[in-house]
């Protein structure tokens, strides 16, 4: 997804992309001269300093059909009128170096506060990428812009499936453990920390049963994300061809992710229930080391399927690791944003927090116990953010769960995605 909006970056300023017309508010449209690398998603409270500062030109916002949202940042108290937000949609590629636009709308604020306040009501038919520019007097608007959110309401339901979907050929470390018996216990545990919605049934699927792409998939292979295919998400195998599993989440169990020491991927705000991408979770049987590879108790693959949909809801690591603020590009967001999460300054400040290295990934991982390439005399529990699920190592003292703001997050986040 990084790499995407980085291309998309780099035609639009090939392109020269500005232009401007009349508007009924009386300010011309103005386009962006560049498309920000930054992004603001439902719902998220963390800093976001880098994307607040680029609202008034080419800030990305990723918005869902039919939901209703509300864009606000701090007034500038050194400029006194208001600027209107314009909007508009990300098109596809056209032809090289040009993407296609179009404006969508302008909008004047609310003051609520000290904070302007711009509500809208998305009108897409699918997923999409909206961007802003603000106005004022015929120009950008110069003043600052800080502490941007983008609230939003969806209509959807709390009610979630699953899909688990077994790709090639998958052992299991402790030898009593089966696809099946692993579905009803990543079904029971699902059920129990995902509190705040209804996860309603598991179903197990087999990749080389794909009634399309099964022949790419040999079910005696062990296969590896990253390795046997360059997708680390497999992200052909999301949106399963079957009725009953059109809106369900598809959790993908792989042989191993290749890269060191991860035990699992999602894209931050996955938020896609209907195929393509961000519309996979995908978790290892086996880790990566220097050394070769180690099995992966069944514990910890359930808690890594977890956290990792935490992540495809939104939720942040409680405590940011190197390789979080590479992606998010964004070094404000050390911690998630919520009130009832702490974070762990020493870890943060230890320098023992990952740094992707190696083949590139997109988006937010898991780390095994701070072992191995960690050896240190650091204790893991001395972090007061130790046992939340969304900690960015496995805690093998075991986890508490979300927070009661975590998990209105998640049903918040889980309404706003169409299904």
């Amino acid at each position: 997804m990084r790499e995407k909006i980085l291309y998309m970056l780099l035609a639009l300023l090939v392109a020269g992309f500005w232009g401007c017309a009349e508007e009924e508010t009386g300010e011309p449209v103005i386009l962006p001269r560049t498309l920000s690398p930054y992004v603001l998603y439902p719902n998220d409270l963390a800093n976001n300093d880098s994307a607040s500062a680029h609202v008034a030109e080419g800030l990305q916002l990723l918005v869902h059909p039919k939901v209703s949202y509300t864009l606000s940042f701090e007034k500038d108290p050194n400029i006194e009128d208001a600027p209107v937000l314009q909007l508009f949609r990300l098109g596809e590629m056209v032809s090289e170096g040009r993407v296609s636009t179009s404006h969508v709308r302008t909008l004047e604020p609310k003051l609520e506060g000290s904070r302007y306040v711009y509500e809208f009501l998305c009108e897409e038919l699918d997923r999409n990428t909206w961007v802003t520019t603000l106005v004022l007097d015929g120009e950008l608007y110069k003043g600052t812009t800080r502490w941007a959110r983008l609230a939003a309401e969806g209509p959807y339901s709390d009610t979630l499936s699953l899909n688990l979907i077994v790709v090639g050929k998958v052992d299991f470390l402790d030898s009593f453990m089966n696809e099946n018996l692993f579905a009803e216990l990543l079904l029971t545990n699902f059920r129990t920390y995902y509190s705040s919605i209804v996860i309603d049934t598991l179903y197990v699927r087999y990749a080389h049963e794909h009634p399309t792409l099964g022949s790419k998939y040999p079910a005696n292979e062990p296969w590896v994300a990253g390795r046997s295919s360059d997708d680390m998400f497999v992200t052909e195998l999301g949106g399963w061809p079957e009725p009953k599993l059109k809106n369900a989440l598809d959790i993908l169990l792989v042989h191993r992710i290749e890269a060191d020491w991860v035990l699992g991927y999602s894209l931050l705000y996955g938020s896609n229930l209907q195929g393509g991408t961000g519309s996979t979770v995908v978790i290892g049987a086996y880790n990566k080391t220097p050394s070769g590879e180690e099995g992966v108790p069944y514990t910890s693959m359930i808690s890594t399927a977890i956290h990792e949909t935490g992540h495809f809801f939104g939720l942040r690591h409680t405590t940011a690791t190197l390789a979080d603020f590479e992606v998010d590009m964004d070094y404000s967001n050390y911690e998630d944003g919520f009130t009832d999460t702490p974070y762990c300054k020493d870890l943060l400040t230890s320098g023992l927090l990952k740094s992707r290295g190696g083949k590139p990934v997109s988006d937010f991982a898991r780390l095994p116990t701070l072992r191995g390439r960690f050896a240190t005399a650091f204790d893991m529990n001395s972090c007061p953010d130790s046992h939340n699920m969304m900690f960015p190592a496995v805690n093998e003292d075991g986890v508490d769960g979300f927070t009661e703001q975590q998990l209105e997050h998640i049903r918040k986040n889980l309404r706003v995605y169409p299904h």
